[in-house]
Parts: structure tokens; C-alpha cells; sequence
């Protein structure tokens, strides 16, 4: 816990000297946030049918579509953009000679950006409600937050075997956007699984942000305990050992086939 401590802390002393990159950064999100609100006044305040699961309101489902799939954006990114780093400043061999394994470096590495992406997806929430009144008085806070956590290991070990991939790789960062736009397509984060056809709806339960998605919303929208999502819950549970489990193992047999091939430090 103390190495995760130094890492997290010098993590947030070099994102937040950058003052106005930061600053940007939320405005974005606000700025996100402002444009759904006037999709909101042109779909108007009533109720959708095929949203009736998740309480009827377009916007508070795009709402927690987005502010989740943020979450999902740094797991993706975060892992491959570290040994990038390392790469382009040498620091990556220096790494590996270190007593604590490479993945856990990176996953330290990644706290700030997790946290950072935490405090986005309450900023979406207490935003939203505020612009777009959205009602989340009856949000079950625990199953929630286990849905999130749950979540972010899912692709923990699609992003850990993303960046070993990249070590044999080299360049693919198109490879993984491509990937990354398919999986929101199929998952329901901007219009709901139902209104695609049989063949896109079967596709989209190989998607581990289907089940979170709807756990999310049903666990802030109409307050589903753990109990009710249990099904969520377990898929994602499933999910995330299968990802990990696949994810820390391709990236060791990376690391030692660029060590093998003397290529670790190209890019």
C-alpha cells in the first residue's frame, strides 16, 4: 500500500501543476454534459417507451452511458500509454529490474487516472441532476459502487493485455480505438441493446460494459439492490477473473518475447 501511496501521490503533484491542462480537462466533461442537455430539450421531458427499464428519461441514460464508458476509456489507454512512456524515456528496462513486477507498476501507475475518472463520473451524476433534474434520490450507492469496481476490473485486463500487445506491436493505438468505438456500439451506451438487430444484440453479451451498463443504471435509476442484480454481478464477476486472468498472463509472455527478441525498448 505504500508504493500505490508514492506512485498515486506523485501522480497528482505532476497532473495538477499542469493547472490549465487540468482545468481543461473538466471543462470538456461540463461542456459534454452542457451538449446532452440540449439533446435533452430537442428529444423533450417524455417518458420513452423503450427506455421504460431504466425509468424513461433519455438523458439520464445517456448520462451514466457516458460517465461509466469514461471509466472504461482509462482501463483501455491508461496501461499501454505507461509503457509508451517507458519506452519513449528509457525508463522501461529500469522498470523491469525492479523487485515489483511490471504489472503492478503499471496498475499503480494508473491509480491518479482511476481516481480522476471516480471524481468525472460523480461530476456527470451531481451535473445531471442538477442541469437535467435527473432523479437519483432513489440510487442504491452500494450496488453502484460494485458495479463500478467490478467494471473497471473487467478492462483492467483488456487494457493490461492491450499494453502488452503493443511491446510486440509496436504501433497500434488505431487497432484499439476501432475496438474500443465497437464495444460502446454494441453496449448500450448511447441507445439501448433492444433497438439493434438479433445478430448486434447477441454480439453485445460478449461485451462486458452490456451487463455493467445495465447494472449501473438499474442500480442508480430505480435503486436494484445486489440481490437483483445478481445477475449482472455474476457476469461481470466471470468477466473480470476470465480478463485478468488472460490479461496479466499475455502480458508476461510479451514481456519475455521482447526481452528474447531484444526488441523491449523499440517503438
Amino acid at each position: 500500500m505504500r508504493l500505490a501511496r508514492a506512485f498515486f501521490v506523485r501522480d497528482a503533484r505532476i497532473n495538477l501543476s499542469y493547472r490549465i491542462s487540468f482545468a481543461a480537462q473538466l471543462a470538456g466533461n461540463l461542456l459534454l454534459i452542457g451538449i446532452f442537455y440540449f439533446i435533452g430539450k430537442t428529444v423533450g421531458s417524455q417518458p420513452l417507451p423503450m427506455l421504460a427499464n431504466y425509468g424513461g428519461s433519455l438523458l439520464a441514460y445517456l448520462l451514466i452511458g457516458v460517465a461509466l464508458t469514461d471509466c472504461v476509456g482509462v482501463s483501455l489507454f491508461s496501461f499501454a500509454s505507461q509503457i509508451r512512456e517507458g519506452q519513449t524515456t528509457g525508463t522501461l528496462e529500469a522498470s523491469l529490474m525492479s523487485p515489483v513486477r511490471l504489472p503492478l507498476i503499471l496498475i499503480y501507475s494508473s491509480l491518479w487516472n482511476y481516481f480522476l475518472s471516480a471524481v468525472r463520473f460523480l461530476l456527470y451524476l451531481v451535473a445531471g441532476a442538477i442541469l437535467y433534474r435527473t432523479d437519483l434520490s432513489h440510487g442504491n450507492v452500494g450496488a453502484a459502487l460494485l458495479v463500478f469496481v467490478l467494471t473497471v476490473l473487467c478492462f483492467m485486463g483488456i487494457g493490461i493485455l492491450w499494453a502488452g500487445m503493443l511491446l510486440i506491436l509496436k504501433r497500434g493505438e488505431s487497432i484499439i480505438t476501432l475496438g474500443g468505438t465497437i464495444v460502446v456500439l454494441l453496449s448500450g451506451v448511447l441507445f439501448p441493446v433492444a433497438a439493434m438487430p438479433s445478430w448486434m444484440r447477441s454480439l453485445s453479451q460478449a461485451s462486458p460494459l452490456t451487463p455493467a451498463l445495465d447494472g449501473m443504471r438499474h442500480a442508480l435509476l430505480q435503486g436494484y439492490s445486489v440481490r437483483q442484480l445478481s445477475g449482472e454481478i455474476f457476469t461481470l464477476t466471470a468477466f473480470a477473473a476470465v480478463l485478468l486472468t488472460v490479461g496479466i498472463s499475455g502480458f508476461a509472455w510479451s514481456v519475455d518475447l521482447a526481452k528474447r527478441t531484444g526488441s523491449l525498448t523499440q517503438y
